[in-house]
């Protein structure tokens, strides 16, 4: 399964790393869990280790943007990481990938997942500034020791945590894999299937993109800061009520402008998928856009869309149940 080769990486290729374009500006906590047991030649922990530099290379780490925690792991676990996941400079978090050994034993992707929601609990930023918790694991198989994984999972995308794991499946890894990998996941559109480790050389663009439109949890009644570029949007989701509400989300726009989509079927709303909504101004000139929401929607998504060259707003959602 996956791993990073302990091959040395001269300080050239870091430095065009870190000087790579920067293809992700959002604000993201990340962990990169990563399967290094001992079914996968060294040929392709090779590939593998250039894959994830690439990804690292492609976002702006920092403490206000990308936070980046790496998982190794086969039968035992280890976790390269700075006292808080978003203190990585960059630099230092490509050198501690290239370093990461290949463990070359079983596969616990159980006790990978649960370090991975014990350091996010301890590390990662506060559930009030809206920044995606994400936790991506790269595979060629399924879980053989240790706990069961997809417990774990579950716990991870419920509260406290409420994270979104995106798998990578690598090869063929058989019914059981695709099984233990939705499991995982939950939802089948975060789960990606490659042929083999040079392919994953080739798509950690799109993964790189998929990371980082997945939507922040956002709590009610709680001020968040926005901030975009023109034509660049934030994704948010909630929990409903279980009951019939309106979901008031109060803007006020500091600098540009911001639109509003909302859903509650589509992770990322725009402006063809988007529900029905109603706009008006507060008596101090705040926009608040209001969606009704039935009590079977399982959750409400919303994406706020910067529309001048610069972008930067603050809002807040207020739900309010109604009972018909």
């Amino acid at each position: 399964m996956l791993s990073i080769s302990l091959l040395f990486v001269c300080v050239s290729t870091l430095i065009g790393y870190v000087h790579g374009a920067n293809q992700c500006e959002a604000f993201i906590d990340l962990t990169l869990i990563i399967d290094s047991s001992n079914s996968v030649p060294e040929n392709d922990f090779e590939q593998g280790k250039n894959a994830l530099l690439d990804l690292v290379s492609r976002l702006n780490v920092g403490a206000d943007k990308a936070g980046v925690a790496v998982l190794n792991f086969a039968s035992t676990v280890s976790l390269s990481a700075n006292t808080d996941v978003y203190e990585f400079d960059r630099t230092e978090l490509l050198q501690q990938i290239a370093a990461l050994p290949r463990l070359a034993t079983n596969t616990a992707t159980g006790e990978a997942l649960a370090l991975a929601k014990t350091y996010c609990q301890n590390r990662c930023r506060q559930t009030a500034r809206a920044v995606p918790r994400v936790f991506v694991i790269f595979t060629d198989g399924h879980s053989n020791t240790g706990r069961p994984p997809i417990p774990i999972a579950n716990e991870i995308r419920s509260s406290p945590i409420e994270g979104t794991i995106f798998a990578v499946g690598i090869g063929n890894i058989g019914p059981d894999g695709n099984k233990e990998l939705l499991g995982i996941t939950d939802d089948a559109n975060y789960i990606m299937n490659i042929n083999s480790y040079l392919d994953l050389a080739r798509v950690t663009n799109a993964i790189t993109e998929k990371m980082c439109e997945f939507p922040a949890f956002v709590l009610p009644d709680t001020t968040i800061e926005f901030a975009a570029p023109s034509n660049s949007s934030r994704y948010y989701k909630m929990h409903t009520v279980k009951k019939n509400a309106f979901f008031e989300i109060e803007f006020k726009d500091q600098e540009g402008q911001a639109v509003v989509y909302t859903s509650t079927t589509s992770k990322k709303p725009t402006s063809y998928t988007s529900k029905s909504m109603t706009s008006r101004r507060s008596a101090n000139g705040k926009k608040i856009f209001t969606t009704f929401v039935s009590a079977d929607a399982k959750n409400f998504y919303f994406s706020v869309k910067g529309t001048a060259r610069m972008n930067k707003s603050q809002f807040i959602v207020r739900v309010r149940p109604v009972e018909f």
